[in-house]
């Protein structure tokens, strides 16, 4: 992604290939008919200690919006620990559901990478992936890191949404928290025979924007069900180390 507003659209290059890759590895969700405009205009605040964090209400439930921090002091470690992964390259940690058949992965992102012919300016420092399968397709969440230097979260996200309408996608919620530099996005295709969806944190701070991808949700039944709960946890759990 371009670090400047003087760049063109074809900066963007990037932005599509990461979105194309989300498809490639691993998304296809079903909604009834309807759903969609329940989940429109929802965003709220609310007041933790002394911090306002903003929230929106999505399909998966309701999503942070607003960059959430932790003290470098409480942070334990480095890379892949149980349930939790820290990346003290990038200043960020991520957790995921203990026992539930989750496990992460930092070397498949950078393959993936290289494969597609990303730029060098993005990395992909995690995967966290669903053992089991959820018909046909399995549920997994990565991470995406890009250089993109002073641009701010509003320009960030309001560019990328651009460009994903460009590319035909339909855009469900976006919202924004310019106080903490944070947001969350989703949208969807329709360009197949069923809705693809993907679900989206993004932070930006230290000159990058942050990604976490929540992609796979299967049909409403009591999986579909416990897996919202854990994907919009991992989605929550990101925090940036200061």
């Amino acid at each position: 992604m371009a670090s400047n507003e003087g760049k063109s659209q074809s900066d963007f290059a990037g932005v599509v290939k990461w979105i194309v890759l989300g498809v490639i590895t691993i998304t296809v969700l079903f909604l009834f008919k309807g759903e969609i405009s329940r989940f429109l205009n929802k965003a709220e605040t609310v007041k933790i200690g002394s911090l306002e964090i903003k929230t929106a209400q999505t399909l998966l439930g309701t999503a942070s919006v607003s960059n959430e921090t932790v003290k470098a002091g409480n942070v334990i470690g480095d890379g892949i620990q149980g349930s939790n992964y820290v990346n003290r390259n990038y200043k960020f940690q991520i957790a995921w559901p203990e026992g539930n058949g989750w496990n992460a992965n930092d070397t498949i992102g950078k393959s993936l990478l290289q494969q597609y012919g990303f730029p060098p300016t993005m990395d992909m420092p995690l995967v966290i992936i669903k053992s089991d399968m959820a018909p046909n397709f399995r549920p997994n969440v990565n991470v995406v890191v890009e250089t993109i230097g002073n641009m701010s979260a509003s320009d960030y996200i309001n560019r990328t949404v651009q460009v994903l309408q460009q590319q035909g996608w339909q855009i469900l919620t976006k919202d924004i928290d310019e106080a903490t530099q944070g947001g969350f996005v989703s949208f969807y295709s329709t360009a197949s025979t069923f809705k693809l969806y993907q679900f989206q944190r993004i932070v930006v701070a230290n000159g990058k924007g942050y990604v976490i991808t929540a992609s796979q949700l299967p049909p409403e039944d009591s999986l579909s069900q416990q897996l919202k709960a854990e994907l919009l946890s991992i989605l929550n759990s990101f925090r940036i180390i200061v």
